[in-house]
């Protein structure tokens, strides 16, 4: 048996470890103590910690659950447990952990972002995500998120939305949060070399930085991956991986990489520093507002040009770091340039290409007259499913999250039996079922991005009730610009 002592140092070490994000040391170091201390509720509790760091998700959970065996008030085993169930996909478990968290303590603003993350992007109930992180908007510690989950909340439904002045101002609205919560003044990287003699020679590989959480099967990957293809034989393209993915998808992206860096659970300031450190000539953030602390990291600018493009764009970042926003003339037109903190910069020809996937069905010889909505149920916001109560007839509404019976009863008590739900196991079950449909009616104010890509290339056509003027609610705009099966 170890000596006291002995335990002592190899527990330090570990804390040490773990304080460092030494995740696979600080697993191994865990993992020997509670080989002699297996009652220990915090080790299993640190052990499971450092697995989520590691993404070893299914992992954390184990150990987690070993932890609330051994203690079950131990809110903070709890909490782990709570995100590793929900990146492993097991949302229904995760809210029960998030919940169990709050019967231990009513006030923890942990669980109750946890569980606005889940009511607004699962369970797709805006106004209720807002509810709950109402309480939190004077809260020393944690009022940035519950501003942010506020903020996104309401790009998917608020009052008046179809005016510019609402527009104007939750864009603002925005500016000012990125203003006082998105930068990093402490942060003084080195100023990079100037590159423009290099530039001049033919021989001259640009170094090229990707960043997102999604790369993946994912918009990132369909309506980008033809642009690197592109240009991957002449530069040298380093991804920063935020994300846990691992499909077909990614290892596409790591084919054209020439370098991979994960950096799925780093601060914004060490972020920064390594993208820094990579001696970048251009970096495109595919992450947005799916990611705010990349934005803070991007904050210092730590490549020489930036630039936003798809991937959590759905308003503007609201930082002067960047050197502009790829849209296109139609999507975000040079007179809504005061919506966004970035310059634009319009694509000619649209900002986005689709890729298909290799399972996108050829159009149906016949199709279905019910029309269908293909969305998250983030996007059937209340005026929208007004609007669709209208309209007589069965609608069918496409997508896997509406098989959380929340969901239907949200949009059933509005549009009663006027609607039929198709729950796809996945993408491809997805796209099958929307090919069956000869119409698909667009939702407001979030719009329909690589959905509407995906219909009308199966010879779909999208039924436009109204369009805003933030850049997510004019994707069916820019999209009709270029394509006539979309209809008003």
């Amino acid at each position: 048996m170890a000596k006291l002592g002995d335990i002592s140092n190899v527990l330090a070490h570990a804390d040490h470890a773990r304080d460092t994000k030494q995740w696979a040391l600080a697993i191994h170091l865990y993992s020997e103590l509670l080989q002699s201390h297996p009652q220990s509720a915090e080790l299993a509790h640190n052990l499971g910690l450092c697995h989520f760091g590691m993404g070893n998700t299914a992992l954390a959970v184990v150990a987690c659950q070993k932890a609330i065996h051994l203690k079950p008030r131990l809110w903070q085993s709890l909490m782990i447990l709570a995100k590793s169930y929900q990146a492993l996909g097991q949302i229904v478990q995760a809210q029960h952990a998030f919940q169990k968290v709050l019967k231990i303590d009513a006030s923890n603003a942990q669980a109750r972002l946890g569980l606005a993350n889940i009511t607004l992007n699962e369970y797709g109930d805006p106004l209720a995500a807002i509810a709950l992180v109402e309480p939190l908007k004077g809260d020393a510690e944690y009022s940035m998120d519950a501003q942010l989950t506020s903020l996104m909340a309401r790009l998917y439904e608020r009052p008046h939305w179809n005016t510019l002045q609402s527009a104007q101002q939750l864009s603002d609205e925005i500016q000012t949060f990125s203003a006082q919560h998105l930068r990093l003044p402490s942060l003084q990287l080195p100023a990079l070399v100037d590159r423009t003699p290099a530039y001049a020679k033919a021989s001259y590989r640009p170094r090229v930085g990707l960043l997102s959480p999604q790369f993946g099967i994912s918009p990132v990957y369909f309506l980008t991956i033809a642009g690197w293809h592109k240009i991957a034989p002449q530069c040298d393209i380093v991804i920063f991986n935020r994300g846990h993915q691992n499909d077909v998808a990614t290892a596409e992206f790591k084919s054209l990489a020439s370098e991979w860096v994960d950096v799925a659970h780093w601060g914004a300031s060490d972020l920064a520093k390594r993208i820094h450190e990579a001696d970048l000539d251009v970096l495109y953030d595919l992450g947005g507002w799916m990611d705010p602390i990349a934005l803070q990291a991007l904050s210092v600018k730590p490549a020489r040009q930036q630039f936003k493009w798809v991937g959590g764009q759905s308003a503007t970042t609201g930082l002067e770091s960047f050197d502009g926003w790829i849209g296109d003339q139609w999507q975000s037109p040079a007179k809504l340039q005061s919506l966004y903190r970035e310059p634009l910069i319009q694509i000619p020809e649209g900002y986005a290409t689709y890729t298909p996937p290799s399972y996108l069905p050829k159009p149906a010889s016949k199709k279905s007259k019910t029309p269908c909505v293909f969305s998250n149920p983030a996007k059937v916001s209340k005026p929208f499913l007004q609007e669709l109560a209208k309209m007589p007839g069965k609608k069918v509404f496409i997508h896997r999250q509406y098989r959380y019976p929340q969901v239907q009863e949200r949009i059933n008590a509005v549009l009663g039996e006027q609607v039929e739900f198709v729950i796809p196991k996945t993408h491809e079950e997805a796209l099958q079922e929307l090919n069956r449909h000869a119409t698909m009616i667009d939702t407001f104010p979030y719009s329909s991005g690589l959905t509407a890509r995906e219909a009308l290339f199966m010879g779909t056509k999208i039924q436009v009730l109204h369009s805003g003027h933030l850049f997510c609610e004019r994707h069916t705009v820019s999209i009709a610009a270029l394509n006539t099966k979309i209809s008003k």
